[in-house]
Parts: C-alpha cells; sequence; structure tokens
C-alpha cells in the first residue's frame, strides 16, 4: 500500500490531545468490526453444481437452457446488459442501479440508493450561474450526517463492483480505500472527510470505465490539503481543578 503524503509538522501532542487521539483508534477498530459484521452478514448463494462438459457434449440434451442477460436502461435511456448472476447475487438492488454502477456512471452523491434505510431519498440539484449548470446541493452533505451513511452503501457499492469484474487486485484497492477513508473519519471532521470522499469517489470513475482500479489506493495530496487537513477534530479541553466556573 502507498503511504500517506506527510502531513504539516505540528506541535508536541499534549496526554490529552494523545487520550484522544486513542480515543480516535479505537472508535477506528469499533467502525471496522462493525462494517466487517455487517458485510458478513450477506450470505453468499451456495453455487449451484454444473455438469461436467463430457457429459453435456455426449448428450447435448443435458444442456442447460440458455438464459440471455437482463436488460435495462442506464444512463440518458443507453440500454445495458446485467448478467443474470449480478441480479441474483444482489436481488434488492434495482436494475438500473446495477447497470449504472458496472458502467462507472454511479456517483458518489448516489450512495444512498444502495441504503436499504434511505434508498428512496431523491439527490438534490442546484443551478450555478457562474457556470450555467446544475451542481449537486450542498444540502447532500447534510444528509450524509455520519460516516455509516456512507460507509455502508459504500461497501454494497464495492461488493457489486468486486462480483462484476472477478479481479482480486481491484478488491485489494477498494478494502485499501475503505481503510484510507477511515483514517481520515478518526482524526478529522466528518464534513470535510465526505467532500474529500466524494470528489475522489467521482475522479475514479473514468479510470474505472478504462479498466483501471489502481488509483482507488493512492492518497490525492492536493484533494486533502483543500478539504482536510485544516480540519483536525477539535480536542476536548480538560478544566483544571478549582478553577472558577461561569
Amino acid at each position: 500500500m502507498t503511504p500517506p503524503p506527510a502531513l504539516p509538522e505540528t506541535a508536541t501532542l499534549s496526554a490529552e490531545e494523545v487520550a484522544e487521539i486513542r480515543n480516535s483508534h479505537t472508535q477506528l477498530k469499533n467502525m471496522m468490526s462493525l462494517l466487517l459484521e455487517w458485510i458478513g452478514s450477506q450470505a453468499t448463494p451456495a453455487p449451484i453444481p454444473s455438469l461436467p462438459t463430457t457429459a453435456i457434449k455426449q448428450n447435448p440434451q443435458l444442456a442447460p437452457p440458455f438464459v440471455p442477460p437482463i436488460a435495462a436502461l442506464g444512463v440518458n435511456g443507453v440500454l445495458s446488459a446485467i448478467p443474470l448472476s449480478l441480479c441474483t447475487r444482489f436481488p434488492d438492488a434495482d436494475l438500473a442501479i446495477l447497470a449504472v454502477i458496472i458502467t462507472h456512471n454511479f456517483k458518489a452523491a448516489d450512495l444512498h440508493r444502495l441504503d436499504p434505510t434511505n434508498c428512496n431519498r431523491k439527490t438534490a440539484y442546484t443551478f450555478n450561474g457562474s457556470s450555467n449548470q446544475f451542481e449537486i446541493s450542498h444540502r447532500a452533505a447534510k444528509e450524509y450526517k455520519t460516516p455509516f451513511s456512507v460507509l455502508i452503501p459504500l461497501q454494497t457499492y464495492f461488493c457489486i463492483l468486486t462480483f462484476h469484474v472477478n479481479d482480486s487486485t481491484a478488491t485489494k484497492t477498494f478494502w485499501a480505500y475503505t481503510e484510507q477513508l477511515l483514517k481520515l473519519v478518526a482524526e478529522y471532521e466528518w464534513p470535510v472527510v465526505f467532500a474529500y470522499h466524494s470528489v475522489f469517489f467521482n475522479r475514479r470513475r473514468a479510470e474505472m470505465a478504462a479498466g483501471n482500479y489502481s488509483q482507488w489506493v493512492q492518497w490525492d495530496s492536493d484533494l486533502l490539503s483543500k478539504h482536510v487537513y485544516a480540519h483536525c477534530k477539535a480536542t476536548p479541553t480538560k478544566q483544571s481543578k478549582g478553577a472558577p466556573t461561569t
């Protein structure tokens, strides 16, 4: 895994700051454990036994009937073929969502559509007069109020891609990014981590469309400097004994 870029030099940490970092790391471990438990609870269907190829050649009537892939409308009405196995593995996922994911047109702001508790919320857009374009409303950040509102559907998104591309290297990069995101959540304020994640996620789509999944594992120093580094979690200060209260 590529090490994260060096952080700006900071002053010596106080005992309270060290305690807060340790507490953040504990929270990080707890969040990772909960995610692993949730992923483990998603039962994998048992493989269907298949007849030996030789037997099928000797008796063609034994061959199973051909089942064509399911077609669904993707982005802008483009017809996309979805493998039947993908639909079977994720029976609760909408066909249109699966089509958008495997064609890499799925955006960070749409992760709620993979969250069973929040899948019906519509993405809010506002019109930017300077660019004459519609953009995702800043209210979206308020709707992803906690890390779990992103982390849980993100794992479903990665599971769908992992099953579809069937590439162990891609799987490792997805897990590496999840680990990076959890580290940022432990040390920095959630709204700025969400802003970083949204831009980072959307930049990966064009690369994945070209078959490149490697950039998920790379820290983006420019984005981190722009959105994250200046917003460390506040360290609670302990009031000294005997100090006057107001």
